[in-house]
């Protein structure tokens, strides 16, 4: 795989789009500044972590006896279903009366941003892919940055797009994460049946 394809299946499994609304419902009652704060704490945290698991997965992998095509298939079953919330739409109010209204790490970095399809997929980039860890970097800080152009002006485009567009966004995103998904699982079969 390409850098630009490190990029955009990172941006896919990340989901900046299908995050804004939880992200406007969890900051809304932020001010600009305080807003704009928040979003780049959070998406920094979010890849800092999804960074020390691409760096450090493989051996947590092979502390478990965790093989890499379980791996895949996991991973990809994982994408799969988070494709079909995108698509189809899951349980609503994913914030409870006792959230503060600037939450730290929980729930925007981990599980929004840096979810169990992120991290699977950078420990199969590391591990089934042979990505350096450079090039695994290179290929967060695009998602970062995609991340960032999102969120940070998310109150202006929530208001251009308007909800029907965030969910065809979010509806589009989900099936481009599906095809990517499958592709996954039957790579992980291949290896298991090789």
């Amino acid at each position: 795989m390409s850098l630009p394809e490190h990029i955009l299946l990172l941006v896919l499994v990340t989901d900046p789009f299908g995050n804004l609304p939880l992200v406007l419902a969890a900051l809304g009652r932020l001010d600009a500044a305080g807003y704009r704060r928040a979003v780049l704490r959070e998406s920094l945290f979010a890849f800092a972590v999804l960074l020390v698991l691409g760096w450090g997965g493989a051996g947590l992998l092979r502390t478990f006896g965790i093989t890499e095509p379980a791996l895949h298939i996991g991973g990809g079953v994982i994408l799969f279903l988070l494709s079909l919330r995108m698509i189809y739409g899951g349980p609503q109010g994913a914030f409870q009366d006792g959230y503060a209204a600037d939450p730290l790490l929980v729930p925007i970095a981990v599980p929004a941003i840096a979810g169990p399809a992120a991290i699977a997929t950078v420990i199969l980039l590391r591990t089934q892919q042979q990505v350096a860890l450079g090039q695994l970097a290179l290929g967060l800080l695009g998602a970062l940055l995609v991340t960032l152009v999102t969120f940070l002006p998310g109150r202006r485009i929530a208001l251009w797009l308007g909800p029907r567009g965030l969910n065809a966004l979010e509806k589009l995103t989900g099936l481009l994460l599906n095809l990517v998904s499958v592709n996954m699982m039957l790579e992980g079969v291949r290896h298991f049946l090789a």
